[in-house]
């Protein structure tokens, strides 16, 4: 396989693994209270009326494929939509258009 094969598979994963993370309505749903403004994991809890520990869970899986990151403050883990993501959001963060498929959360509750 040649480089331009090898960086069009290794891209095709990436995607492929960021659309089974998004196949899953509370991970959309966290995504977007993530969009709104950063948040602790109980924040996005009380947001949704989940709890915390399903949230955690969700909200590694959406880490783990890029989706989000997390930074320490204090004891709290605060997260927040990552950078790479962002490039692909529409001005009024409504809209994540990842060129094969488009995600709109204006429909979404809360």
């Amino acid at each position: 396989m040649d480089t331009e094969n090898i960086s069009y598979l290794k891209s095709s994963i990436k995607w492929t693994a960021i659309l089974k993370t998004l196949a899953d309505e509370t991970r959309l749903q966290i995504i977007h209270c993530l969009l709104k403004q950063e948040a602790s994991v109980q924040d996005v809890a009380n947001s949704l009326n989940l709890k915390v520990y399903n949230v955690s869970k969700h909200l590694k899986i959406l880490e783990s494929s890029g989706l989000v990151i997390k930074r320490k403050d204090g004891t709290h883990r605060i997260y927040s939509i990552s950078e790479s993501i962002k490039d692909h959001l529409s001005e009024d963060k409504q809209v994540l258009d990842l060129g094969c498929c488009k995600f709109i959360f204006s429909g979404l509750n809360k």
